[in-house]
């Protein structure tokens, strides 16, 4: 059960998610064959070792098949060709659907674009068949994006996860003009999915849309590392130098495998409220669960002044923070919430059925260090038991 995670501490690009996965141990020859089935012109790909604050890295650069440089560079060509036109995602995806790259490969690719398309939609007030890509519809940017889904694909982890990602300050230039950082569609990316960000003492954009896009889509959840066993580590340069590395971090290994216990992260969500009626809270957990929360708790609490109150807790995947919060601001009259990160440790479970007196039900195995335990499910308990009209303790047990 390999997994990834990425430590995006000076935030991510394409070529650095490319770079550092080419450091993780992808052979470039095999990566550059298949990019050569998108049969794409105008390019070369030229491979360095760099060092950012004394730490080694990989450097891949997309270049023009014409320019001329001295460094070393991998052995494949193609003419030059509008190498920087402008394309549609239309003109994008039928490159990728055309290619003879992986269907996995092909997919993923096409998702990360899909969410650049959307982001530039919103941005540009238009559709995403009508989106023209400037910047990303370059052949660097077609490379760094299906070189890395070929790179997920050839690696095939079970799970992906990312640190909090982070971006600088200031402004920089691009096809429309000058525009703030971080620039308008990576704030899109990451509003569609609702990842938060942090946002250092940097001058410069150590985030890119590409990049944004790239660990939008792959990234289950973003926080600290996951309790693993690290067997290689891979380290992407980018092109600017700041005070910190510029450099991407990706971490390949298994999670821990002291117990049989899987391990992940919750995001917790806490709010006081003392001006709600019963009623309100009742139809905010429901909201809440078809929201995707994993569990809505109350508990009795007293506030300032010995005002009985209700502490109303919520735990969630990190990536549904937003729309949780949405519904607590809109429907409750909280005017606060706080929230954290929580380790978990889950056992693994399974569907079962539990044959009884009156009939099956269904129930949930979970195993641990070898020992399987079975729970009933309560809602197919209540169904059995008004069916047979017997009291639910009859199935339950208890």
């Amino acid at each position: 059960m390999n997994i990834l995670y990425f430590d995006c501490f000076s935030g991510i690009s394409g070529d650095m998610t490319l770079s550092a996965l080419i450091d993780l141990g992808i052979d470039p020859a095999k990566l550059i064959a298949e990019l050569n089935k998108l049969h794409l012109d105008g390019w070369k790909i030229r491979l360095s070792e760099v060092s950012k604050h004394g730490v080694g890295a990989k450097r891949v650069e997309v270049v023009p098949q014409d320019g001329a440089n001295n460094q070393p560079v991998l052995k494949w060509f193609r003419p030059h060709h509008h190498a920087h036109a402008h394309r549609t995602m239309a003109d994008i995806a039928h490159i990728i659907s055309e290619s003879e790259i992986s269907a996995n490969a092909k997919d993923l690719a096409i998702r990360i674009f899909t969410r650049l398309a959307e982001a530039e939609a919103k941005i540009h007030s238009t559709t995403v068949e009508e989106v023209h890509f400037h910047e990303v519809g370059a052949v660097d940017s077609i490379i760094d994006i299906v070189g890395v889904a070929i790179c997920i694909d050839a690696l095939s982890p079970v799970k992906i996860y990312a640190s909090v990602l982070h971006d600088g300050h200031g402004f920089v230039r691009c096809q429309h003009g000058t525009i703030p950082i971080p620039v308008p569609a990576v704030v899109e990316v990451l509003a569609a999915r609702g990842i938060g960000f942090k946002q250092l003492e940097v001058e410069g954009e150590l985030m890119t849309p590409t990049g944004a896009a790239i660990i939008a889509e792959l990234a289950e959840s973003f926080g600290v590392m996951p309790e693993m066993t690290i067997r290689k580590t891979g380290y992407g340069a980018g092109t600017k130098d700041f005070d910190i590395p510029n450099l991407l971090r990706v971490v390949y290994g298994e999670p821990m495998a002291h117990t049989s216990a899987g391990q992940d992260e919750a995001m917790v969500i806490e709010t006081n409220i003392d001006d709600s009626t019963p009623e309100t809270l009742g139809y905010v957990m429901g909201k809440l669960f078809e929201a995707g929360a994993r569990d809505v708790f109350f508990t009795p609490i007293y506030m300032k002044k010995c005002r009985p109150a209700t502490m109303l807790s919520v735990i969630c995947d990190p990536t549904n923070t937003a729309a949780i919060e949405h519904i607590l601001f809109t429907e409750t009259s909280t005017i606060g919430l706080r929230k954290y990160i929580a380790a978990r440790t889950c056992l693994p479970r399974k569907a079962a059925i539990v044959a009884t007196p009156y009939g099956n039900v269904k129930a949930k195995e979970t195993r641990y260090n070898g020992v399987s335990r079975l729970s009933i499910e309560y809602d197919d308990a209540c169904r059995l038991a008004k069916e047979k009209n017997i009291p639910l303790k009859w199935i339950t047990g208890r």
